[in-house]
């Protein structure tokens, strides 16, 4: 498994030359809140392993069998999987060109099996457009713990100690002077720690800051933070110098998925009140697929796991619901299994932003939701 799954991870993973071999991919939804046993998203898995070996039957035998090879692979990998904070599996495998690759995420991806010359990475390509990075920072009045922790993985950067008098210090000094000298130590301590919490910022980057540690200490740290950190904080936990960066973890997603909700509704409501105003906002399958073809989507709101067959202009790449020409250039159609996975490549290719929702409602709603914030 990768240590990051970001561009230039899933470049090398488009650009993978097999020799001719097919690649098998597969995507895997296993959300405990939607599938709260194993053998409940193990039902789903075997069904696209079958797919994969159906995509391959047309192959000659030894592909047929690499392709085989592949399915049992990936099934046994779930199969094994300790799911924890996973919620997604992407898996990418060539058994005759040496090809494996496996990515969890701690999001729901939509399922897909696909058996082609390449790997399948557009949906893993969405999903990174709307990661962010989180830093968690544990300080105490002596120690602080650095955490950058990105798509569910975590690493612990480098910790410091500074060297704060105890009481058993204190020796003849007055009990007053003793405490002033200690605040002292403690101030400079907490200056450290925010000097180089600005530089790992400055140096790795991030996009959210979780402060965490004792609830005496955390107030009297953020008010030394640099103006462009304290932008940055969304929560404070308390959590022990000692915490396990699971533990860190677990509160970094839980902290995610409260921003990735909100941002969401903010989405939603902003889209409902340009559409509603006849401003910059369409919904609908047609009239969103209409602002792609004419490089007019700024944000493209897809919700989870919707999917609709479309067609695609075989001369300009326009997309469309339906029809017998090009609705852009006249040029002949050809059918598409999925024309809001293609709507989402064309907004990638377009630089325009993905957002994702993920709420659960029926697919009829899902299809309403489909929407687009313009650029003009």
């Amino acid at each position: 498994m990768p240590d990051e799954v970001d561009r230039d991870f899933l470049r090398k993973l488009a650009e993978w030359s097999s020799d001719g071999a097919p690649v098998s991919t597969l995507y895997a939804d296993v959300d405990g809140r939607k599938y709260p046993r194993k053998q409940d998203y193990m039902i789903r898995v075997e069904h696209l392993c079958d797919e994969l070996r159906r995509q391959a039957e047309g192959l000659p035998r030894d592909l047929r069998g690499s392709v085989a090879e592949d399915a049992k692979r990936m099934h046994d990998f779930v199969e094994g999987l300790e799911r924890g904070p996973i919620r997604g599996v992407a898996l990418f495998s060539c058994h005759a060109s040496g090809l494996w690759e496996e990515v969890t995420v701690p999001r729901p991806l939509k399922e897909l099996a696909a058996v082609a010359e390449r790997p399948h990475v557009l949906p893993l390509e969405a999903l990174i457009e709307t990661y962010e990075r989180f830093c968690t920072v544990i300080v105490d009045r002596e120690k602080a713990r650095f955490f950058l922790a990105r798509m569910g993985r975590i690493a612990e950067q480098t910790g410091i100690m500074d060297d704060v008098p105890g009481q058993h210090d204190q020796g003849g000094w007055s009990q007053g002077r003793y405490q002033r000298h200690i605040e002292d130590h403690v101030g400079r301590h907490l200056k450290h720690v925010g000097d180089l919490l600005m530089a790992l910022y400055k140096h790795r980057g991030f996009d959210h800051l979780i402060l965490a540690g004792p609830e005496e200490v955390i107030p009297e740290f953020e008010r030394g933070l640099h103006d462009y950190l304290k932008r940055r904080v969304v929560a404070r936990a308390t959590l022990s110098m000692q915490a396990s960066t699971a533990e860190v973890l677990e509160r970094s997603l839980a902290v995610e998925e409260r921003l990735e909700a909100e941002r969401e509704q903010r989405v939603l409501e902003r889209l409902h009140a340009e559409h509603s105003a006849g401003r910059q906002g369409v919904i609908g399958v047609e009239p969103v697929i209409e602002a792609l073809n004419y490089g007019r989507v700024e944000t493209l709101v897809v919700p989870f796991d919707l999917s609709l067959p479309g067609e695609r202009c075989v001369n300009c790449g326009s997309l469309a619901l339906e029809g017998s020409k090009c609705p852009v250039c006249g040029g002949r159609l050809e059918p598409v299994p999925d024309v809001v996975e293609s709507a989402v490549a064309a907004a990638l290719r377009q630089g325009s932003r993905i957002e994702t929702l993920t709420f659960a409602g029926n697919g009829e709603g899902r299809k309403r939701e489909f929407g687009a914030l313009l650029r003009f």
